[in-house]
Protein backbone atom coordinates (compact mmCIF):
# COMPACT_ATOMS: atom_id res chain seq x y z
CA UNK A 1 0.00 0.00 0.00
CA UNK A 2 2.38 2.65 -1.35
CA UNK A 3 2.34 5.95 0.18
CA UNK A 4 -1.30 6.08 1.77
CA UNK A 5 -3.24 6.81 -1.58
CA UNK A 6 -4.77 3.58 -1.57
CA UNK A 7 -6.14 4.26 2.04
CA UNK A 8 -7.29 7.66 1.14
CA UNK A 9 -9.41 6.42 -2.57
CA UNK A 10 -10.87 3.68 -0.10
CA UNK A 11 -12.18 6.16 2.85
CA UNK A 12 -13.55 8.41 0.02
CA UNK A 13 -15.36 5.31 -1.35
CA UNK A 14 -16.21 4.56 2.95
CA UNK A 15 -17.58 8.64 3.18
CA UNK A 16 -20.15 8.03 0.04
CA UNK A 17 -20.94 5.02 1.09
CA UNK A 18 -21.97 6.11 4.90
CA UNK A 19 -23.62 9.27 2.99
CA UNK A 20 -25.72 6.97 0.92
CA UNK A 21 -26.71 5.17 4.03
CA UNK A 22 -27.33 7.81 6.17
CA UNK A 23 -29.43 9.71 3.75
CA UNK A 24 -31.59 6.72 2.98
CA UNK A 25 -32.54 6.91 7.04
CA UNK A 26 -34.05 10.21 6.55
CA UNK A 27 -30.82 11.52 8.28
CA UNK A 28 -28.75 13.73 5.79
CA UNK A 29 -25.64 12.79 3.52
CA UNK A 30 -23.65 14.38 6.21
CA UNK A 31 -24.59 13.07 9.30
CA UNK A 32 -21.81 10.42 10.39
CA UNK A 33 -19.59 11.97 7.82
CA UNK A 34 -18.04 14.71 9.86
CA UNK A 35 -18.20 12.26 13.12
CA UNK A 36 -15.85 9.64 10.94
CA UNK A 37 -13.61 12.27 8.39
CA UNK A 38 -10.44 12.36 11.12
CA UNK A 39 -11.40 9.40 13.04
CA UNK A 40 -10.42 5.55 13.47
CA UNK A 41 -9.09 3.99 10.11
CA UNK A 42 -7.82 0.15 10.19
CA UNK A 43 -6.37 -1.46 7.06
CA UNK A 44 -5.72 -4.70 7.45
CA UNK A 45 -4.24 -7.15 4.32
CA UNK A 46 -4.35 -10.83 4.79
CA UNK A 47 -2.81 -13.44 2.73
CA UNK A 48 -4.39 -17.14 3.07
CA UNK A 49 -1.88 -19.47 1.47
CA UNK A 50 -3.31 -22.93 0.03
CA UNK A 51 -4.07 -25.27 3.32
CA UNK A 52 -4.56 -29.13 2.70
CA UNK A 53 -6.64 -29.22 5.76
CA UNK A 54 -8.38 -26.45 6.17
CA UNK A 55 -10.96 -27.96 8.84
CA UNK A 56 -7.92 -28.46 11.06
CA UNK A 57 -7.18 -24.90 11.40
CA UNK A 58 -7.94 -22.63 14.07
CA UNK A 59 -9.22 -19.17 12.38
CA UNK A 60 -12.22 -16.25 13.29
CA UNK A 61 -15.47 -17.89 14.31
CA UNK A 62 -18.19 -16.52 12.17
CA UNK A 63 -18.42 -12.78 13.35
CA UNK A 64 -19.88 -9.16 12.87
CA UNK A 65 -17.93 -6.15 12.57
CA UNK A 66 -18.05 -3.27 15.35
CA UNK A 67 -17.04 -0.73 13.40
CA UNK A 68 -19.14 1.57 11.16
CA UNK A 69 -18.38 0.52 7.52
CA UNK A 70 -15.97 -1.96 6.58
CA UNK A 71 -15.37 -2.01 2.97
CA UNK A 72 -15.28 -5.43 1.77
CA UNK A 73 -18.49 -4.37 1.72
CA UNK A 74 -19.31 -4.44 5.20
CA UNK A 75 -22.25 -3.00 7.44
CA UNK A 76 -20.81 -2.79 11.22
CA UNK A 77 -22.85 -3.20 14.21
CA UNK A 78 -22.39 0.41 14.79
CA UNK A 79 -24.92 0.86 11.85
CA UNK A 80 -27.29 -1.58 12.87
CA UNK A 81 -27.48 0.56 15.86
CA UNK A 82 -27.35 4.18 14.41
CA UNK A 83 -30.12 2.76 11.57
CA UNK A 84 -32.26 1.43 15.26
CA UNK A 85 -31.84 -1.99 13.27
CA UNK A 86 -33.01 -1.15 10.06
CA UNK A 87 -29.68 -2.01 8.75
CA UNK A 88 -28.38 -5.26 10.20
CA UNK A 89 -24.74 -6.48 11.15
CA UNK A 90 -24.42 -8.98 8.48
CA UNK A 91 -21.94 -12.36 9.58
CA UNK A 92 -18.96 -13.35 8.00
CA UNK A 93 -15.98 -15.78 8.38
CA UNK A 94 -12.75 -15.85 6.97
CA UNK A 95 -12.60 -19.04 4.71
CA UNK A 96 -9.57 -21.57 3.90
CA UNK A 97 -9.01 -23.13 0.52
CA UNK A 98 -6.71 -25.85 -0.06
CA UNK A 99 -5.54 -25.32 -3.65
CA UNK A 100 -5.87 -21.84 -3.84
CA UNK A 101 -4.01 -18.42 -2.13
CA UNK A 102 -6.71 -16.14 -0.77
CA UNK A 103 -5.80 -12.45 -0.06
CA UNK A 104 -8.29 -9.95 1.31
CA UNK A 105 -8.18 -5.88 2.07
CA UNK A 106 -10.55 -4.66 5.01
CA UNK A 107 -10.66 -1.06 5.70
CA UNK A 108 -12.35 -0.20 8.79
CA UNK A 109 -13.94 3.09 9.70
CA UNK A 110 -15.38 4.20 12.73
CA UNK A 111 -15.53 6.94 15.64
CA UNK A 112 -13.07 7.08 18.51
CA UNK A 113 -11.90 4.49 20.93
CA UNK A 114 -14.25 6.36 23.66
CA UNK A 115 -16.89 7.93 20.86
CA UNK A 116 -20.10 6.22 21.74
CA UNK A 117 -22.26 5.37 18.39
CA UNK A 118 -25.92 5.88 19.50
CA UNK A 119 -29.25 5.53 17.74
CA UNK A 120 -30.13 8.24 15.81
CA UNK A 121 -32.73 10.19 18.03
CA UNK A 122 -34.67 11.29 14.57
CA UNK A 123 -35.42 7.31 13.99
CA UNK A 124 -36.92 6.94 17.38
CA UNK A 125 -40.49 7.65 18.15
CA UNK A 126 -43.47 6.06 19.78
CA UNK A 127 -44.21 3.39 17.13
CA UNK A 128 -39.81 2.68 16.48
CA UNK A 129 -38.55 2.81 20.67
CA UNK A 130 -35.02 3.08 20.77
CA UNK A 131 -33.60 -0.93 20.52
CA UNK A 132 -29.74 -0.34 21.20
CA UNK A 133 -27.59 0.93 23.77
CA UNK A 134 -24.67 3.43 22.69
CA UNK A 135 -21.26 2.12 23.07
CA UNK A 136 -17.49 2.47 22.35
CA UNK A 137 -15.16 0.84 20.41
CA UNK A 138 -13.08 0.48 24.00
CA UNK A 139 -16.69 -1.27 25.08
CA UNK A 140 -17.09 -3.73 22.09
CA UNK A 141 -12.97 -4.61 23.16
CA UNK A 142 -14.10 -5.14 26.78
CA UNK A 143 -16.91 -7.51 25.65
CA UNK A 144 -14.63 -9.44 23.01
CA UNK A 145 -12.11 -9.76 26.59
CA UNK A 146 -14.56 -11.47 28.43
CA UNK A 147 -16.87 -13.51 26.02
CA UNK A 148 -16.32 -16.06 23.60
CA UNK A 149 -17.93 -14.98 19.96
CA UNK A 150 -16.65 -18.42 19.04
CA UNK A 151 -19.78 -19.90 21.32
CA UNK A 152 -22.34 -17.29 20.37
CA UNK A 153 -21.41 -14.60 22.49
CA UNK A 154 -22.55 -12.03 20.51
CA UNK A 155 -21.97 -7.50 21.26
CA UNK A 156 -25.03 -6.67 19.16
CA UNK A 157 -27.16 -8.66 21.34
CA UNK A 158 -25.34 -7.28 24.48
CA UNK A 159 -26.63 -4.16 23.48
CA UNK A 160 -30.46 -4.72 22.75
CA UNK A 161 -32.60 -3.01 25.07
CA UNK A 162 -34.74 -5.87 26.00
CA UNK A 163 -38.38 -4.54 26.26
Amino acid sequence: IKDGKLCGDVRNVAMEVMGAITESLGLGNSYMREKLEDRMQVMAVNCYPPCPQPDRVLGLPPHTDYICVTILLQSGQGLQVLSNGSYKSVVHRATLNSEKTRYSIASLHSLGMDEKVETAKELVDEQHPKGYKGSSFRDFLKFLSTNDIAEGSSFIENLKIKS
